[in-house]
Parts: structure tokens; C-alpha cells; sequence
């Protein structure tokens, strides 16, 4: 009995597992006498230990199976009866006695107890250990509620190997289930399913079965009145509408998960929704409001002590400081990202952003094995749309180390990468920085096809920074050609565009451009704007007229009847000819 219950052995648990419940202490002072076991000094109760584990190994292993079996029970029966209080501290020993004793239900009940204690300190490999151990047990179980509990272990394995980058083997684990899922046709299990398969998808790039699977999710939660899951399932449309560059479609979606998030006491998930909220105002240059987001975020984190959302937080201010020229603020917050992050998936993606700050700084030196480090690391996971910016970034940093040839490859592989995977921010990125590839490279009718590229990509997703740092890159180049008109033209948006964001040291920049040029800038004030939203985007409405001044708007109609066509706007609504992607968008900014 003494060996079955481990090399240290508290003399009140072995009585009860010991035969007859007899006193074992005449034994004990035998063995002890005979140095085979001691007794462990300074302990609240008295606790023998075995001196060699191999004698441990001898003695267990000489009982015969079902003798072994048994005893396994009355230690797990005996552990639960002494400390009821204890259970999560005891859970890993009942884990094992009770896979030991083959006590099926026992054994996964406290295996997944081992598995959430491990993932809640981000020891994801030990819980993934767990789950699979406990998934082992899960066909001994009644056949009534089997696939229930394996689902639910399935799910809480691919939570885990989320956090690892194991996306692709997510994706894998989960389709074992889908026909036993489709044949139960139960809305409370098809939830959950159908969040972790959009979420999965999302990470590896695959847009539109992320929508499709988030879409599902939402209709089966609705079913089964399950406001979490539906919560989580609006977290990742917010982020596939931010990939998809559709930020104001995401910062709506984003809104929407916290309103379920928040009641539904899904602290952890909601620090993301508003983490991805924050992100999608990064895309249209409402700065303080990202920030404000994030902050709300951070402070999630840090009421659940969780540092991966603290992490989130920390790098993505720290993206936004480097966006409007706070540097130093920038770095310090994307170290502290770093020193905090628990996971490999967030790690890269820390290293990433630190090293675009030094990129912002113009410090080649520390931005290039930073976002090497990055790339190399983002592609283990097959989290291709970070690749992509990254591998932008890197080729930017080779740029300004002078390292022309590579600059253009990886730029170029940027590209080639944010097309594929169709995300518009980077593609606009990569399309920015490969015009500046050709300007250095003395091409300027090349420069100037790219960064017209990137200028039309950032208008289209309402990336107002990057059009007006395009602007100001092309008033540049225009300068550089002799083109004086032109670069008076673009430079007068850029300046526009950096004082309605409210950006100081690009303001700055502008106007000393202008100074060079001999350009004088209007002071102006930049005409709001008029959205129209079409019927069903209810929460888009919602979001445009609560950011009327971040967004430089007047007002928001909403087409509730779906019959409002721009050609029918009235002359004080319509202040310039209707962009053609006025269905894709699903609301129009008339300039």
C-alpha cells in the first residue's frame, strides 16, 4: 500500500488504505529500522519516505494487477475523503490513482483538472499531456453523454495548442469530430465547435471558412442562448473583418462581443475584445481611441493577473506610440510586451513589434535580428498575415541598413504573401515600402506606380495615416522629379489628413516639407463627411454615430430599407462623385 501511494508517504493516508484499516506503524518502524524507508523531518503530520525509488518500483510491481488496481481506488477514495478542501492541490496525484484504478469517469474529471490548472499558468504542453490522457479514458465511459465530454476535452485541447501554434494540427483534431457533431445536431455542442474552428482558421489565414464557421457559431448559440460563445465568436469576426480590412466593420463587431462578453463574466475574452477593438481603430488612425481600448484591455489583464492579454496590450500601445513618433515610449512598452509574454505565438509577435519601433527610429542595427527573429518564428506557425507584415518590416529594415538587394527580396516576398493571404493593411504596407525600395533605387516612374498602389489599397480600407503618410511619400517623390504642383497637391492631403488625426510630429513633418518646397498650407478646417449605412449593419450605424469626431463625420444616414442608392442622396449629401466600393464597404464616406 505504501508503495502505491508514491516515494513520500503520509502515515494518515496510508491508514486508510492499508488492508483492515489496521495500524501499519509496527511495519513502518521495521522498515525504517531497516533504512528501506525515513521519516521526513519538520512536517505537520508524520510522513515516511522512501530511501531508493527502486524499491518503491520493487515492491509495487510484485502485487499482482487487480491487487494494484484496488489499491489505486482506496488512495484515490482516501485522498478525496481527507481533504475535500484540497482537490485542485491534489488533483494531479487523483489523476493518477484514478487512471491506475481505471476509474474512467474519475480519471477524466481529474486529468481535466490537471489540464486547466496547466493552462491557467500557461503550461499548455503539460495540459495538452493531460487532455490527451484523458481523452484515452473517455471511450470506457457510459455511452450516454461520451461525446459530449470528448467534444468538450477536444475543445479545451485546442485552446491550449492555440496558444503553442500548433493551428494546423488544431484544425486537424477538430475535423475528427464534425460528422459525430453533425449527427447529434445539438446547438449547445455545435457552438463551442464551430468558435474554435473559426478561430483556428482565422490564425492560419483562411478568411472566408473563418466566416463561414463564425457564422455557424453565432446561429447555434443563439439556439442554445449561449451569449459567451457568441460573445467570442464576435472577437474573431472583429479580427477577420480587421485582416479583411474592414476595421469599421470590426470595431462594430468588437463592440458587440464586449456587450455579450461583459455579462457573461468572460473576463479573459473580454480583455481581447477589446484588444482587437483597439487594433481596428489603429487601421483608420484614431489613435487616442486605440488607445483608450487598449487601455481598457490592460486593465482586464491585469485584474485576472493574466499576462497574455497584458502582453497584447502592452506591444500593441507600444505599435501605436511608434505610428505617431513616440519611439522611446514605443520600445519600452514592446520590452515590457516581451519580458511578460507566456506563449511562443504572442513572443513573435512581441519581437515583431519591438523591432518595428526600431524600424520608426530608423535603428537598423536592433530592428533587423529582432524582426528576423520575428519572421523565423511567425512561420513555424503558419500565421501567415504577420508573416507578411513582418517579412515588410524586415525588408524595410534592410532598406535603411543600405542593403538594397535583400530589401527588395523581402519586400517583395511581403507582398507576394499579404496578397495571397489577402490582408489589405499589409498589402498596403508592402506596396508603400516597395516604393520606397524603387525611389532609393534611382527608379522613380517605378516608385511612383507602387506607392500609387498603396495609396489606392490604404483609400480603400480607410486607412487614413498610411494614405496620409503615402501623401507625404509622394509629394516626396514629386519633389524629387521637379514636379512642384504635384507635390504641393499631395502634400496639402497628407497635411489634412495629419491634423484631423490629431499627429503632431507628422504635422511636423508636412510642414516642414512645405517650408522646403516654399508651399503654403492651408489652415482650414477639412469638411466632415456624411456615412451611409445600409440595412442590417444596425451595430455599424451605432459605431459611426458614437465616432462622428474621431471619424471627421457630420452625420450617418441609415438605409433601414435597403432602397437608398448614392445616386439618390440629395445635393448637400452628395459632395463628389460615389466610390465604386460602396457594396463591398457597406456604408459610403461621400467626400
Amino acid at each position: 500500500a505504501a508503495a502505491i501511494l508514491g516515494r513520500e508517504v503520509p502515515l494518515r493516508l496510508l491508514r486508510e488504505v492499508a488492508d483492515g484499516g489496521g495500524d501499519p506503524t509496527p511495519h513502518l518502524r521495521v522498515l525504517t529500522r531497516l533504512e528501506f524507508l525515513y521519516d521526513k523531518p519538520a512536517t505537520d503530520e508524520p510522513v515516511y519516505v522512501f530511501t531508493h525509488a527502486l524499491t518503491r518500483d520493487v515492491a509495487r510491481e510484485t502485487l499482482p494487477p487487480a491487487r494494484r488496481q484496488a489499491l489505486h481506488a482506496a488512495a484515490g477514495q482516501a485522498l478525496e475523503r481527507l481533504y475535500p478542501d484540497r482537490l485542485e492541490e491534489m488533483a494531479d496525484r487523483l489523476a493518477y490513482h484514478w487512471s491506475k484504478a481505471k476509474q474512467a469517469d474519475k480519471a477524466v474529471e481529474f486529468l481535466t483538472r490537471v489540464a486547466d490548472k496547466a493552462a491557467r499558468s500557461y503550461a499548455h504542453v503539460e495540459a495538452v499531456t493531460a487532455l490527451v490522457e484523458a481523452l484515452g479514458h473517455v471511450e470506457r465511459l457510459p455511452v450516454e453523454g461520451r461525446i459530449g465530454r470528448r467534444l468538450d476535452l477536444v475543445l479545451r485541447q485546442a485552446h491550449s495548442l492555440s496558444f503553442l501554434g500548433r493551428f494546423q494540427e488544431t484544425l486537424e483534431l477538430l475535423a475528427r469530430e464534425q460528422a459525430e457533431l453533425d449527427r447529434l445536431a445539438s446547438p449547445a455542442l455545435a457552438a463551442p465547435y464551430h468558435f474554435w474552428l473559426a478561430h483556428t482558421h482565422s490564425y492560419l489565414g483562411n478568411h472566408a471558412q473563418a466566416g463561414v464557421s463564425a457564422g455557424r457559431a453565432l446561429e447555434a448559440a443563439g439556439q442554445a442562448r449561449d451569449a459567451a460563445t457568441m460573445g467570442k465568436a464576435f472577437v474573431v469576426l472583429a479580427q477577420e473583418h480587421y485582416w479583411a480590412g474592414q476595421p469599421l466593420h470590426g470595431i462594430a463587431r468588437g463592440r458587440q462581443a464586449v456587450e455579450l462578453l461583459e455579462p457573461a463574466d468572460e473576463r479573459w475574452w473580454l480583455g481581447l475584445a477589446h484588444w482587437i477593438v483597439g487594433i481596428n481603430y489603429v487601421i483608420i488612425g484614431a489613435f487616442e481611441a486605440a488607445l483608450a481600448a487598449e487601455a481598457r484591455a490592460l486593465a482586464v489583464g491585469e485584474a485576472l493577473g493574466d499576462p497574455r492579454i497584458q502582453s497584447y496590450a502592452t506591444w500593441s500601445t507600444g505599435w501605436i506610440h511608434a505610428l505617431t513618433g513616440a519611439w522611446d515610449a514605443g520600445i519600452e512598452a514592446c520590452r515590457r510586451a516581451l519580458g511578460t509574454a507566456p506563449d511562443p505565438v504572442n513572443t513573435a509577435v512581441a519581437l515583431g513589434h519591438l523591432g518595428y519601433v526600431h524600424l520608426e527610429k530608423r535603428d537598423a542595427a536592433q530592428a533587423i535580428p529582432l524582426l528576423e527573429q520575428a519572421v523565423a518564428q511567425i512561420r513555424q506557425f503558419g500565421f501567415r498575415r504577420l508573416e507578411g507584415r513582418f517579412t515588410t518590416f524586415l525588408g524595410e529594415a534592410y532598406l535603411l541598413a543600405g542593403r538594397l538587394d535583400e530589401a527588395r527580396e523581402r519586400v517583395s516576398e511581403g507582398l507576394r504573401i499579404t496578397s495571397e493571404v489577402r490582408y489589405w493593411y499589409g498589402l498596403g504596407w508592402a506596396q508603400h515600402a516597395l516604393g520606397n525600395v524603387a525611389r532609393a533605387a534611382g527608379d522613380l516612374t517605378e516608385a511612383e506606380i507602387n506607392l500609387a498602389a498603396a495609396r489606392e489599397t490604404f483609400a480603400r480600407i480607410q486607412a487614413r495615416f498610411m494614405l496620409g503618410r503615402t501623401d507625404l511619400a509622394l509629394a516626396e517623390l514629386a519633389e524629387a522629379r521637379g514636379d512642384s504642383g504635384a507635390a504641393a497637391h499631395r502634400l496639402q492631403d497628407a497635411y489634412a489628413i495629419f491634423r484631423v488625426l490629431g499627429v503632431p510630429s507628422y504635422v511636423e513633418r508636412a510642414v516642414g516639407l512645405a517650408a522646403r518646397l516654399g508651399v503654403s498650407l492651408s489652415e482650414g478646417a477639412t469638411e466632415p463627411r456624411v456615412a451611409i449605412v445600409r440595412r442590417g449593419e444596425e451595430e455599424l450605424f451605432r459605431t459611426l454615430a458614437d465616432h462622428l469626431a474621431a471619424l471627421n463625420l457630420s452625420r450617418v444616414i441609415w438605409d433601414r430599407r435597403g432602397e437608398l442608392a448614392p445616386a439618390a442622396l440629395s445635393a448637400d449629401d452628395r459632395r463628389g462623385p460615389s466610390p465604386a466600393s460602396w457594396d463591398a464597404l457597406g456604408f459610403l464616406l461621400a467626400p
